[in-house]
């Protein structure tokens, strides 16, 4: 790439400009080497020619615009001045960004105008980015600092500096802010507060307002920040403050339109808080009034003074440190104003009366008369003697000033001494961030000795800065790994030996101040001749009393006079000596501050004659006495320039030892105006603060450094597709720069960086827009092209149409008269057709009316005669059959009267015959004793006859639907009645209607009919319990049709019947029973002698095993039987009283069923008698037979639990239902029991079987069992048939009862049938108008549904008796086991009765408690009750319990508390909760931990609500919730803890989530990029894939889902739910945002569509979840960013804008259109639009109160929590306390 390539016509390049430095121009021409000149055009449009000598002298090219407004200055592609210069002003005054980098410096321009840059939430965006992640700003150098010093442990820096008024002060102190806010503690010494308190302080003593600054500091400082690792984090535990040079002059002294220094002003200002100090307006002071400029403008000194003193006060200065730094000050303001008169040309004199030498001396308590003295006279010393000589009036003066100057020195150096020693803590192992507020390279027109000094220090600082970029810069080379050539930068180090070294300017000075009559004149004579030998030194032009130094940045003239005063700073001993024997301690701890390195130490005291100088000539004597405490009037201190370059030594070793950080301000202009741009000021201070030093040192590198992924992106369009390698961009982005930059000179390829020299971007750039334009120009071409063509081809079809419709319409006319003519010829035909017609048809119609009416008249006539018959005929009919159906149903009514007189009759008569049967039942119970086992065996027939019966009367159930089915009904009939009777005259119509209903009808009932068939396929897919079911349904329906003719009588009949067959029946087995009885007394008979038999041990076995059942265990079946019965007579008493009675063929498949069951149990009975003869004819059956017919009466249990549980689902919900589930319940229950009773009996049979075998090995004589025992045996087996017999009596009598019961209620029942029918058959008969079809299947369709009904109900209920029936039978199985233990057990040490005992009773039912939900506790245990349910309850265990478990518990124990009144413990208990919750919340864990207290926290404070007695929280409450209200404790004061525990929680779990969440957001909302998924692998780098990259909008859903879901598994309220993802969004909105308000490289049209499918993605999960669309409205100013960065820019769519955007603020959408970076092809935005926009706004808020000026949001803003009242209907009796808790030992429920 050669210079013609470069400077070729057009190119825009930088020319010198008299006032602006440099201006644009652009080349005429091509630039010919030949030619010693090139022709330009400025951008101003003015011609000119420059004169070229060399290529060196070529004119500064321009860059591309793509670089212009660059964060950093180094990464313009030409790096030199001009470029440099506009790239700040267009960021300063365009874009208004005050800060800019140029490599390690941070350029900071004062703005003169407060910016919204410095708040907290700019703090929290800065924190954790590293430097170039955002916009430019004095914290992004400051977090890079901290950042640096937690990672590294090492020592940082931050150098600020600048010209007066260029603003250091406020980068130090926001610098300085920053550190205190991130690093600052929780401790009580609040030391980030005191750092930040020190600020005014120093402020307020060292800064004064000067022409270029209001606060301009005038000394340097340099403030160290001291950290403390502490939980590997940088704690800020103490700062230290070292000043420099402070400016002591201006104390006596200021210039026009300067100020002193502003302590003065505040006080002053606040002279009423100090009215003995006798303060006044400034103007009145001497000190204050030489500049004529006591205020500043915007600033309220009064405000600034309370300001100081409340910092004062933070730094921990007592309040008469206070006082006497105030009396102080006062003091110098009065020694100020001190009137000194000229007696004559040497000698003055001060009135005695002084007013303000009286105040000094009375606020500082000062000796009057020797101030007097000391202030017009001084000593001099002799070797014998001293000689006072006076002073004349600029003597004296000087002399008063210099105390002056000399004790606000001290006061300043112990404000400060004290600062440090509030601010130093005193830790070790300390690091430290240093922060250098130092003064910038000055040069005026009078220069003297402290722009000598300053200047000094800026070459040291210099020398120090371009050493450090010099090391980085070459640090980064080898980093990279790329070859470099050592770089020359500019080395200071003769100028700084000019100064500093032996025979330098210092050491001159220093020996000059030594001489007694030394002098400035003198001194520069001395440095013109040792001097001159340096190249940085120079001799005036003009004049012998100043001297030249080159310094860096510019050369300056010095002027010698004042430089050895101010050096030696001289203060009057004497004078020093007054203030020092103060009666104020404090005055002589000033002076005293820095004597203790003085090598005097103690003072000569005598009498001495002293000579007192009263003029020239004449000299007179006195004696006076001298102070044992007074210093001599000789001192050999060190100068201050020799103090100054130690200071500023040590300063240079401070830095070199740390990683410093560089902030150059820069002052814009001197008229202090806002954004106002002086390029000749800028440009020098550019030179001299070292950015353009560092500018010269990158651009003799390799300044551009772009990312290989980067440079893909921007100059993919540079390579072919054939150069592209697959994954490996680096590869690509080598054969891009290879094969347009052929030099390799120009370019380096580093590790993850491509390296170029100066202009070869900016060469690439040009290329790109080259070859881009030509493929637009292609573009353009082809779309011109399409565009021209379809014009084209729309003008020929236009044409063509044009004559094919003319050439029609001229056709269409032509045919038109054709047309015409025949239809005028066709008209004339059809006329007079028409005439002849018309006149015919008159004619006719006129003969035929006149036929018309004579016909109708006579027909008329015959048709009433006709209607006159027939109405007579049918009036006649109507009456005859009225008579004939009065008289038929008056005969029918007493028909059935006198039937029913009949029948009742008879059915008493047969009462009173079974009542008196019933009653002979006694006779024959005393008659029979000794029934056993079928006794009780019929007595269970019984039980279930009567729970039969009970069955009946839930029958009765379905009569009320009956009843409401007949009411209907009724109401229908009504309805036809009425419409019927109206509508009598519109019979079509009603014929229409009764059609389409009965087609409706029809419909219905094919429907049914459907359904019922679907029912039938379902039910035949079912097991054969279904199918059963179906059968029984079946023979149901045929018995019901077989029935459905019989009169009432045979039914009656037919019942009866049946009863009394079934107690024959009963009386039979009876008889059976005791002839049973009998052979079983044979038996025991048997039984005795076998036992008395004691050689066979077989028998005895056999005896065991033979079928013995005991009474005991009969007895309880008994009892329990009887319970059982009570129990059902106590359901059927309780039931309504409304049940209606049910269909007669109901009751007739009901006893049919009784039938079927009587037999069945007979069959068992047999059956269990079979079984009985086969055990006893079974031999030699060991024990383990018992052990098996357990196992199987398990499974056989197991089986009948699983059939019932088919049959309870096979039945529909309804009365029946609930029934069955309650006996379900009760049957599950007994089965347990009798699980638990079948296991404990294994044991023990085995048990009994060893103790079996063990009795059979033991001698025959201790085999033997007395008879006597058995005879016990016999008698109490009789004793028990007696008891029997009376039960039996008992239960007998009952069952009557029972039954004469029943048989009422079936009167009753028919009585209601027989009336229900004859209102139905009444209804029928006056309905005769209704087709009979429709009733009939009214009819046939209710009793299909009470058919259906029934057998459902009777087959669920015959399944249940099954069930019950087989549970009897176990329950007979385990006591006939159960005896059989008690029979073998004869050996009292195999199995004792304790044994025995416990072992029964553990199988014993339990009865059921009722519970009050209240724990009870010891007082003791509450901590161990804490501990377990908060500490010891981890997330994984918690979220298996029920939610909010703990919850419950806890206030089950305050219930407690409340019973026994203890409001001690209620609040101990409440306390140690609160405080253990916290104490989670205060520790580390994970965010499932903290959902679950927020849970069971929230969860304890809606109780305490709900049961507090509050009638507002009660009015959901059950009757039984209400009656567990807290009794004796009002809560609400605990509650109001409790809330605020739960908020304090909310916020803590907020900011944890909002930790773990930000990582994520940046990358899924801004970064991700979706459209870039569709793009070739070739844009994907494998060697090292960025994480960030791979980042998706998925990774923030999933940590957001993750969130929800544990909101969920541990039962949160959506409200409180809806809060927390409130919150989340609008910190990922905020997050968002402020990173994209500080980095301009986002502010791009392509960011606003990423931004939209982004949030996209977040509203998508949002609605998937189910959440409210309110969650997503805290992200609506995302959203309006993305349309703003989306929308057109011009002065048309200022409107347009504003309307899009409500929710961003003012200074959000101006930071928006500001940064907003244009593509290629995009126009830019003008500055005109800007304002625009401006003005708008602010007439669009001017109303708003609440505007908000910055930028940014608060990102740690958190809404308040609303903690909601959520009824809960959770009972608290039914809470069971489980053991994975561990505090069953702790709480007992009662």
């Amino acid at each position: 790439m050669t210079l013609q390539e470069l400077y070729v016509k057009g190119a825009r390049i930088w020319i010198p400009h008299l006032e602006n430095v440099w201006e644009g121009a652009v080349l005429d021409e091509n630039y010919d080497p030949k030619l010693n000149f090139v022709n330009v055009t400025t951008d101003k449009g003015v011609k000119r020619r420059i004169e070229i000598k060399n290529e060196k002298e070529l004119p500064h090219l321009r860059n591309p615009a793509i670089l212009i407004g660059q964060n950093d200055l180094t990464a313009l592609s030409y790096l030199h001045e001009p470029d440099v210069l506009y790239n700040l002003e267009v960021r300063f005054k365009e874009r208004q960004l005050i800060y800019t980098y140029c490599g390690i410096i941070l350029v900071a321009i004062n703005p003169y105008k407060e910016l919204p840059l410095y708040g907290s939430d700019i703090i929290q965006a800065y924190r954790g980015h590293s430097i170039g992640e955002l916009e430019p700003h004095i914290f992004a150098v400051a977090e890079e600092a901290y950042a640096k010093l937690e990672r590294e442990k090492s020592n940082i820096s931050i150098i600020v500096s600048g010209e007066s008024g260029a603003g250091k002060t406020v980068s130090a102190k926001y610098a300085m802010r920053y550190f205190a806010v991130i690093g600052g503690s929780e401790s009580e010494t609040q030391i980030e507060r005191k750092v930040i308190a020190s600020s005014p302080i120093m402020e307020s003593i060292g800064n004064a307002k000067t022409t270029r600054n209001d606060n301009s500091s005038r000394f340097g400082k340099f403030t160290k920040l001291l950290f403390t690792n502490k939980i590997s984090m940088m704690s800020l535990t103490g700062a230290t403050m070292q000043t420099y040079l402070l400016e002591k002059s201006r104390v006596v002294f200021q210039a026009p339109n300067e100020r002193n220094y502003h302590i003065f002003y505040q006080l002053c200002a606040g002279r009423d808080k100090y009215p003995e100090f006798l303060l006044a307006h400034p103007d009145k002071f001497k000190y204050l009034n030489q500049g004529q400029s006591p205020v500043i403008p915007k600033i309220i000194d009064e405000d600034e003074f309370n300001e100081t003193l409340k910092a004062f006060s933070t730094l921990g200065f007592t309040t008469d440190e206070v006082n006497n730094i105030i009396r102080v000050i006062a003091g110098i303001l009065h020694l100020g104003n001190i009137s000194i008169n000229a007696a004559d040309q040497e000698s003055c004199s001060i009135a005695s009366n002084d007013l303000s030498l009286g105040i000094l001396s009375d606020i500082l308590s000062l000796n009057k008369t020797d101030l007097l003295k000391w202030l017009t006279t001084r000593q001099i010393e002799s070797i014998n003697d001293t000689v006072l000589i006076p002073m004349n009036k600029a003597t004296a003066e000087a002399a008063r000033d210099a105390l002056a100057k000399h004790i606000y020195s001290k006061l300043f150096l112990y404000i400060v001494k004290t600062i440090n020693r509030n601010l130093d803590m005193g830790k070790k192992d300390e690091n430290f961030i240093g922060v250098l507020d130092i003064y910038g390279f000055e040069t005026f027109e009078f220069n003297s000795f402290e722009q000598f000094c300053i200047n000094y220090a800026n070459e040291k600082l210099q020398q120090q800065f371009n050493q450090h970029v010099f090391k980085l810069e070459q640090e980064q080379y080898l980093k990279e790994g790329i070859i470099w050539n050592m770089i020359d930068f500019y080395d200071n180090q003769p100028c700084i030996d000019l100064i500093e070294s032996k025979l330098g300017i210092l050491d001159l000075l220093d020996d000059e101040c030594r001489v007694p009559n030394g002098s400035d004149d003198s001194w520069i004579v001395k440095l013109n001749e040792k001097c001159g030998k340096y190249k940085h030194f120079e001799k005036p032009r003009f004049g012998m009393t100043a001297f030249l130094v080159k310094h860096f940045s510019d050369t300056v003239q010095y002027e010698s006079f004042g430089f050895l005063e101010k050096n030696r700073d001289t203060v009057s001993k004497e004078l020093v000596n007054v203030v020092q024997q103060s009666d104020v301690d404090f005055c002589r701890h000033l002076m005293l501050l820095d004597e203790k390195n003085d090598k005097t130490k103690s003072l000569q005291t005598g009498t001495s004659s002293l000579k007192v100088v009263v003029s020239a000539s004449k000299l007179q004597s006195v004696k006076s006495d001298v102070r044992s405490k007074t210093l001599p009037s000789k001192q050999h201190k060190q100068t201050v320039g020799s103090q100054f370059r130690e200071s500023l030594t040590q300063l240079i070793t401070t830095l070199h030892s740390t990683t410093p950080h560089y902030v150059r301000c820069i002052k814009p202009n001197d008229d202090k105006e806002a954004f106002s741009w002086e390029a000749s000021k800028i440009v020098q201070q550019l030179r001299a603060c070292g950015v353009l030093e560092t500018v010269r040192i990158s651009a003799a590198g390799f300044p551009s450094r772009w990312s290989y992924e980067d440079f893909y992106e921007r100059y993919r369009l540079l390579c072919k597709r054939a150069e592209i390698v697959d994954w490996n961009v680096k590869a690509t982005c080598t054969n891009i720069v290879r094969n347009w930059l052929q030099d390799e000179d120009k370019y380096r390829f580093g590790h993850t960086q491509i390296f170029f020299r100066a202009g070869q971007v900016a060469y690439l750039e040009q290329l790109r827009m080259e070859l881009r334009r030509k493929y637009i120009i292609i573009v353009q071409s082809t779309i011109r092209r399409f565009i021209y063509r379809t014009k084209y081809l729309r003008l020929k079809r236009t044409a063509l149409g044009l004559q094919k419709y003319s050439r029609g319409l001229l056709a269409r006319r032509k045919a038109n008269n054709l047309r015409q003519n025949r239809a005028a010829v066709q008209i004339q035909r059809f006329m007079k057709g028409w005439f002849v017609r018309t006149k015919y048809i008159n004619a006719k119609k006129s003969i035929l009316a006149i036929q018309k009416y004579g016909r109708g008249y006579l027909a008329r006539k015959r048709f009433e005669k006709t209607m006159d018959n027939y109405k007579a005929t049918e009036i006649q009919r109507f009456c005859r059959g009225f008579l004939a159906r009065r008289k038929y149903n008056q005969k029918i009514r007493q028909i059935i009267i006198v039937q029913c007189c009949i029948r009742r009759f008879l059915a008493r008569k047969k009462i009173k015959i079974l009542k008196a049967e019933a009653r002979s039942i006694s006779h024959l119970q005393t008659k029979y004793k000794g029934l056993e086992n079928k006794i009780i065996e019929l007595q269970q027939k019984y039980d279930q006859l009567n729970k039969e019966n009970a069955n009946l009367k839930i029958q009765v159930s379905v009569i009320p639907e009956l009843r409401n089915k007949a009411d209907c009904l009724k109401a229908i009939e009504n309805e036809l009645k009425v419409v019927k009777s109206a509508l009598s005259d519109k019979e079509d119509q009603l014929i229409s209607v009764q059609k389409s209903l009965d087609r409706e009808r029809d419909e219905k009932m094919t429907l049914l009919d459907e359904k019922t068939k679907d029912e039938e396929n379902w039910l035949i897919e079912r097991n054969q319990f279904i199918i059963e079911k179906e059968e029984l349904k079946q023979q149901l329906s045929e018995t019901l049709a077989l029935n459905k003719n019989d009169e009432n009588e045979k039914l009656r009949e037919a019942e009866i019947n049946e009863i009394n067959q079934a107690y024959h029946k009963a009386i039979k087995n009876k008889e059976s029973l005791e002839s049973e009885n009998v052979l079983l007394k044979q038996e025991i008979k048997r039984l005795q002698m076998i036992i008395s038999n004691s050689n066979d041990i077989e028998n005895l076995r056999t005896f065991g095993n033979e079928e013995d059942h005991g009474y005991s265990s009969q007895k309880n079946t008994l009892e329990k039987t009887k319970h059982h019965d009570s129990s059902v007579s106590e359901d059927q008493t309780t039931s309504t009283p409304n049940n209606s009675p049910i269909h007669n063929q109901d009751a007739t498949v009901l006893m049919l069923r009784l039938r079927k069951l009587l037999e069945e149990e007979k069959s068992k009975g047999d059956s269990l008698r079979n079984e009985i003869d086969r055990i006893k004819r079974k031999s030699n059956t060991s024990i383990s037979e018992d052990s098996i017919k357990l196992s199987e009466l398990e499974v056989e249990n197991e089986k009948l639990r699983q059939d019932y549980q088919l049959l309870r689902n096979s039945i529909k919900r309804g009365v029946e239902q609930q029934e069955l589930e309650a006996q379900y319940i009760s049957l599950v229950e007994e089965l347990k029991r009798r699980r638990d009773e079948c296991i404990q009996l294994r044991s023990i049979l085995s048990q009994q079987s060893q103790s079996i075998r063990t009795f059979g090995n033991l001698d025959s004589s201790t085999r033997s069992i007395d008879n006597s025992e058995l005879m016990e045996a016999f008698q109490a087996q009789k004793l028990a048939n007696k008891q029997l017999e009376s039960e039996l009596t008992a239960l007998t009598e009952e069952h009557n009862m029972k039954l004469t019961e029943m048989m009422r209620e079936i009167d009753a029942l028919r009585n209601e049938k027989c009336m229900l029918e004859s209102i139905i058959q009444d209804k029928l008969e006056m309905e005769n108008g209704i087709d009979p079809t429709i009733l009939r299947q009214k009819e046939s369709y209710l009793r299909l549904e009470l058919e259906r009904c029934s057998a459902a109900y009777v087959d669920s209920q015959e399944q249940l008796n099954i069930a019950k029936n087989q549970l009897i039978e176990l329950q007979k199985c385990s006591n006939i086991l159960s005896n059989r233990l008690k029979e073998h057990g004869l050996n009292d040490s195999i199995l004792s009765s304790n044994a025995i005992g416990n072992s029964m009773a553990g199988v014993m039912k339990k009865k059921a408690q009722s519970y009050q939900g209240i724990l009870k506790h010891q007082n003791s245990d509450e901590l161990k009750i804490v501990q377990r349910l908060v500490h010891e309850l981890t997330p994984r265990i918690a979220i298996t319990l029920l939610p909010s478990l703990p919850a419950y518990i806890l206030f089950m124990c305050i219930r407690y508390t409340d019973l026994l009144n203890a409001d001690d413990q209620v609040k101990s208990l409440l306390t140690n909760f609160i405080l253990a919750v916290k104490k989670i919340f205060k520790s580390p864990s994970k965010p499932e931990a903290r959902i679950l207290w927020i849970v069971n926290s929230i969860t304890l404070h809606n109780l305490l609500k709900q049961y507090g007695g509050n009638e507002e929280y009660m009015r959901y409450n059950t009757e039984l919730q209400n009656q567990q209200q807290l009794k004796n404790f009002d809560l609400s004061e605990y509650r109001v803890v409790l809330q605020e525990a739960i908020i304090y929680m909310y916020e803590s779990l907020i900011r944890q989530i909002q930790e773990s969440i930000k990582p994520h957001i940046v990358p899924a909302i801004l970064h991700h990029d979706e459209t870039a998924r569709g793009k070739s692998r070739r844009s994907q780098i494998s060697e090292s894939p960025s994480a960030e990259n791979r980042i998706e909008p998925q990774s923030l859903i999933d940590q957001l889902d993750y969130l929800h879901k544990q909101c969920m598994f541990f039962g949160l309220y959506e409200g409180y739910i809806e809060q927390i993802f409130q919150q989340l969004f609008y910190y990922i909105c905020a997050i968002a945002l402020n990173n994209l308000m500080l980095r301009r490289d986002l502010c791009t049209w392509k960011t606003g569509m990423k931004l939209k499918f982004n949030l996209s993605c977040l509203e998508t999960w949002v609605k998937k979840q189910k959440m409210s669309d309110s969650i997503i409205s805290p992200s609506s100013p995302l959203t309006e960013a993305a349309l703003l960065l989306q929308s057109r820019k011009t002065d048309a769519d200022v409107d347009s804008i504003c309307e899009i955007c409500p929710s961003l603020t003012s200074a959000q959408i101006l930071k928006l259109v500001k940064s907003y970076t244009p593509d290629d092809c995009e126009d830019t935005i003008s500055p005109t639009f800007i304002e625009k926009l401006s003005v708008k706004l602010k007439e669009i808020k001017i109303n708003d109160t609440s505007l908000n000026e910055t930028f940014t949001m608060d990102e740690n803003h958190i809404n308040p929590f609303r903690v909601i009242f959520k009824y809960n209907d959770m009972k608290l009796e039914d809470i069971e306390i489980p053991e994975v808790l561990k505090i069953d030992n702790l709480v007992t429920k009662i």
